[in-house]
């Protein structure tokens, strides 16, 4: 085992942190992608983040960047270090574990997780633990109890362990399945459910030389968040999603006690420090606190409360370091602090919308529960923050530099709308619309700047267009749903206003409903432009054509003559269209797909279409999931990308258009 002196040697990457492996094409990011799960080298020098664009190396005593690996795929979800800190892992959402060697900065091994048979779920790589002598590599997935092992070095397969009497869980997928090893590596801990249905965890333990299970823990409260043998050996501990922990005798399979009654407590971690004292880490109250608990005690040694915003993930290490990865900030506590380190970082949320400012110098994003505005010049600067509520927000830019946030909440009947112009006040009233039908629910909400109107979605096919001068309802539309009042199963999910604020298009969820052209000063609808199994919709600058993303194709249909001009394919193995932006110039129209499971593209493709002619004349290859949204700079030289990797990238289009 390292010393606790002695530095992991990481082979730092070179130049600007934001231009770490941006992708052909690309000239900037913002951002660094949510993180999903974090690991503190045993030395404590560094914390390893495993985001969804790839795994990035902080200096713990800085939380300075020094390193990002593994963003040809991305999409990180578990991570884990070898106690002599030579070896880390990293497992992604499509199944697959690389092993790394630290030291060189480089992959040694590749695995890919079996037993997957459907490509569209159960893929996730949850939980990932080197045994101590570094012998074995275990892992666990989503709705599989099955946990295999692997030589770390070679990749090859030594054992599963299973009890096949018990059957997958049908529901729960994303739950965490920990897994952990005993301190002289001849045991496995794992849990499973406790029957044939689903209900409350077991804990399995295996013999993991002979394969044997010799043990089989039950009593648990509710599902098992985590698992940690002591240092000694002789105790396993037990964090369940009821706020219990559970100490067992190793040697008698005993449970030996059972501490609760955290203040509230639901998902309990646990971790014995290398002194042998037990420490638990808690969530509670809505993912927006976190405690770390000297068990044995009953003291509370750190505590972090966010405020307004979720936190992403919290982290005790067996070093003693309390690392929180905050809404906005980095807290950090090492050993015999009293009080955290907090610097700020750029891990934010999906940017849902995305929209250039008019003098092209901030980039603003929509995104769950707030606002970002973007400085273009500088991508490391922490993006300012604006918050309307915790619902999904989406961003709309006027002509007179103003920019529109709405947000909607989809189980009540109001929407909020605020207007800023750039960094405006942020203690701003946002105007609350209310549905007229008090039995309804908002599905969907669009805002057209230029002429000041907000039109919103019911749960039963109305749609309002209210003036946001006057605040009163300007018309009233109704969209025919076969399900009405079954807004789960169909709704209207998008609505997307023409720039002139015209012409309203309503998409539904339902492949089985037609979209709508409305013309919103007669109020009508255009009956000639229904289309079935539209996923996304954008209209030209002029509000002439309209794009639609249909399954596998892109249509441009004539607004004023009533019919299609080009059809685009967009094949299965790029992904569905599902953002859609034509330039200010309106002559080049973006497509972003989502990711598609199962084909070999390690990106989805963003391209690039010539609208006079249909030609696909660039395709940007980047994000490893989901596009949300697209937006052009106001010249046309940029295209800026939203993507549910948590991050937004400024494409360069005038190299590939000219001047």
């Amino acid at each position: 085992m390292l010393e606790k002196t002695g530095a992991t040697p990481i082979v730092a990457d070179k130049g600007h942190p934001m231009s770490w492996a941006l992708p052909d094409g690309a000239i900037s990011r913002f951002g660094r992608g949510c993180v999903h799960a974090m690991a503190v080298s045993p030395d404590g020098a560094y914390l390893a983040a495993a985001t969804q664009i790839g795994l990035w190396w902080y200096e713990l005593a800085t939380m300075q960047p020094v390193a990002l690996w593994e963003t040809e795929r991305g999409m990180l979800g578990a991570i884990t270090i070898s106690l002599d800190g030579r070896l880390a892992a990293t497992g992604n959402w499509d199944g697959v574990i690389k092993v790394w060697d630290i030291q060189r900065s480089t992959c040694i091994t590749k695995i890919v997780r079996p037993g997957v048979k459907n490509p569209h779920h159960g893929t996730a790589i949850q939980s990932l633990a080197f045994s101590p002598d570094n012998q074995h590599l275990a892992a666990t997935g989503s709705r599989c109890e099955i946990v295999y092992t692997w030589n770390p070095r070679t990749g090859t397969p030594l054992a599963t362990f299973h009890d096949r009497q018990r059957e997958t869980r049908s529901f729960y997928p994303s739950l965490p399945r920990p897994v952990a090893f005993s301190p002289d590596s001849r045991l496995l801990a794992c849990t499973a459910p406790a029957g044939t249905t689903d209900g409350p965890d077991v804990v399995l333990v295996w013999d993991v030389v002979t394969g044997e299970r010799i043990a089989c823990l039950t009593e648990q409260p509710s599902f098992v968040r985590s698992l940690c043998f002591s240092p000694c050996g002789q105790t396993l501990a037990i964090g369940s999603d009821k706020g219990t922990v559970q100490v067992w005798n190793v040697k008698t399979w005993e449970q030996q006690r059972v501490y609760q009654n955290y203040d509230g407590a639901s998902r309990m971690s646990v971790c014995y420090s290398q002194e042998g004292v037990l420490q638990t880490l808690e969530n509670a109250l809505e993912r927006n606190t976190v405690v770390v608990w000297d068990v044995e005690r009953h003291e509370k040694r750190y505590t972090y409360v966010e405020k307004e915003w979720e936190i992403d993930e919290a982290l005790f290490s067996s070093s003693s370091h309390f690392v929180v990865a905050g809404g906005k900030e980095w807290a950090v506590w090492s050993p015999g602090d009293t009080n955290p380190r907090k610097l700020p970082h750029l891990h934010v949320g999906v940017p849902n919308s995305v929209a250039f400012s008019q003098d092209g110098k901030k980039v603003a994003a929509g995104g769950y529960g707030s606002t970002l505005f973007w400085d273009i010049a500088n991508p490391m600067q922490p993006p300012t923050f604006f918050k309307i509520s915790d619902d999904p927000q989406a961003v709309s830019v006027s002509t007179s530099e103003k920019i529109h946030s709405t947000a909607f909440t989809y189980d009540e009947n109001t929407v909020k709308i605020i207007v800023k112009i750039g960094e405006a006040d942020e203690n701003t009233t946002p105007m609350t619309l209310t549905l007229p039908d008090p039995e309804a629910v908002v599905t969907a909400a669009a805002h057209a700047p230029l002429r000041n109107l907000i039109a919103c979605a019911d749960s039963k096919g109305h749609l309002y267009v209210w003036d946001m001068r006057s605040g009163d309802v300007r018309c009233v539309l109704t969209h025919t749903l076969p399900l009405e009042g079954n807004w789960d199963d169909d709704k209207i999910s998008r609505l997307i206003f023409s720039q002139d604020g015209k012409h309203l298009v309503s998409v539904p969820s339902s492949s089985g409903t037609m979209a709508n052209l409305w013309d919103i000063d007669t109020g009508k609808e255009n009956p000639e432009f229904r289309v079935n199994r539209v996923d996304t919709v954008a209209f030209s600058p002029c509000g002439h054509k309209i794009a639609c993303g249909i399954a596998t194709e892109i249509r441009l249909w004539d607004v004023n003559n009533c019919r299609t001009l080009l059809t685009l394919p967009h094949g299965p193995t790029n992904g569905n269209p599902r953002a859609l932006a034509f330039s200010p110039c309106g002559q080049y129209l973006a497509s972003g797909a989502w990711w598609n499971r199962g084909v070999e593209t390690e990106k989805v493709p963003i391209r690039l279409w010539e609208v006079a002619t249909g030609e696909n004349i660039a395709t940007f290859w980047g994000h490893p999931t989901d596009v949300q949204d697209l937006a052009f700079s106001p010249d046309s030289t940029l295209l800026a990308s939203g993507s549910f990797d948590c991050t937004i990238l400024l494409w360069d289009v005038k190299s590939v258009i000219g001047s």
